[in-house]
């Protein structure tokens, strides 16, 4: 009974409940039904307020739980991609990259085509900035390839366009 039917039988509950300890007590009428109002009137506003105090709550908890692990993980044509946004750009694993595009290339060369714009992470992998992968997708020869151009547009709309409204919104 998580609904309104549930809220409504805990203040009544509430409410009995010190109704009944204001009697045993010995107040008089006029202190019972005033304090109960009084009372009745502050729980059906803490209620209200709590509710939406405690969705906030429930909401910033989880934002903080996951924002370690949002935006790493991605997945094109059943590839995974380790994608990692480090709060100023957007990167993803070199050997991922490869394996979505169905090709092998050397680290070194890899990272001269994007130069000034890889590094490695702290496992020694190369990681290439994501905007240079999709300028480097939209020149590339074999960019009319069907797969080269999904690959480019997924990077655009699942990893760049995101990451910068979570950029925005910090």
């Amino acid at each position: 009974m998580n609904g309104p039917l549930g809220l409504a039988l805990l203040i009544a509950f509430v409410i009995a409940t010190f109704l009944g300890w204001i009697s045993v007590i010995g107040g008089g009428l006029l202190w019972i039904w005033l304090g109960g109002l009084t009372f009745a009137v502050a729980l059906v506003l803490l209620a209200r307020g709590g509710a939406h105090y405690l969705t906030e709550m429930k909401h910033k908890l989880k934002q903080a739980t996951w924002a370690e692990e949002e935006g790493q993980h991605h997945s094109f044509a059943g590839v995974s991609l380790r994608v990692v946004d480090d709060g100023r750009f957007v990167w993803v694993a070199a050997d991922s990259l490869m394996r979505a595009l169905g090709q092998r290339e050397a680290e070194d060369v890899m990272a001269a085509r994007h130069a000034g714009q890889w590094q490695r992470d702290e496992k020694g992998q190369l990681m290439l900035r994501v905007d240079a992968v999709v300028q480097r997708l939209s020149t590339m020869p074999g960019r009319a390839d069907p797969r080269v151009q999904r690959l480019r547009k997924y990077f655009e709309r699942e990893v760049l366009y995101p990451a910068q409204r979570r950029h925005e919104r910090r």
